[in-house]
């Protein structure tokens, strides 16, 4: 795990605004408020941007959640190319399970902040290995259709998909409406999120914006034919968070 750099950053509170209180919500309904999230501080962890927060292999320790900023989990080639395999957004657990192994390197995209909900104060661990499940199982939702964005959809297609994706996301934590949110994407992270050439993003996002599909003004997306989106993308409906079937 990426270490913090310069002076210890002061404690924080997650409040029910919070996007790793909405997450938890999310993931397992009045969690946050039984373990009492929102009456305790907690020390931040900070990485600045494009930095590896966790290396592939590494061994997990604590229930590290992505607070602030965005992030991802990468492939790196040999020559210098890599893959964005997923984008995880404020609210995101870093891990899958606990005591377990990370199976794929996390770099941040921009800088973020991270806390650890695990400790003592918990009670019963297990309370947040059923919220580790639970975000697996959603994650492995956006990992298939990731595969069949690459695999099967052309340019204009999977930017649909993907702006899609993130506004639900986005919107679950509280930080997107239904047509709009910020996007902290450069067109490189972009190119390897999709696939794609950087030439090749500018030109489709250039062709998006002459069809009135979208707005781009910097880093703030507006979408504006959502029905042509949703058909253009093929895009299925948001998968619903599992049910504790224990």
């Amino acid at each position: 795990m990426s270490k913090s750099s310069g002076p210890s950053p002061p404690r924080l509170s997650l409040d029910r605004s919070d996007p790793v209180h909405r997450r938890l919500d999310q993931l397992a309904p009045g969690l946050a408020a039984t373990i009492g999230l929102h009456s305790r501080r907690f020390s931040p962890r900070l990485v600045r941007s494009r930095r590896e927060i966790v290396h592939e292999g590494e061994a997990v320790s604590g229930i590290w959640m992505l607070r602030a900023g965005w992030a991802a989990l990468v492939r790196h080639f040999a020559d210098g190319r890599r893959q964005i395999e997923h984008v995880l957004l404020p609210g995101d657990p870093l891990p899958f399970e606990r005591e377990a192994h990370y199976p794929a390197t996390i770099v941040s995209l921009t800088p973020v902040t991270l806390v650890d909900l695990d400790g003592p104060w918990l009670g019963d661990p297990a309370l947040l290995d059923g919220v580790l499940r639970r975000h697996t199982t959603v994650t492995i939702h956006h990992l298939l259709d990731a595969t069949a964005r690459l695999g099967r959809q052309v340019a204009i297609e999977r930017f649909a998909h993907l702006l899609l994706e993130l506004r639900d996301r986005l919107r679950g934590v509280g930080l997107a409406t239904n047509t709009h949110f910020r996007m902290p994407l450069t067109q490189e992270m972009l190119a390897d999120t999709l696939g794609l050439t950087s030439v090749h993003v500018n030109r489709t996002l250039q062709m998006m914006r002459q069809q009135e599909l979208i707005e781009l003004e910097g880093r703030e997306v507006t979408l504006l034919l959502l029905d042509e989106l949703a058909r253009l993308a093929d895009y299925p409906s948001p998968p619903a968070t599992p049910v504790d079937m224990r």
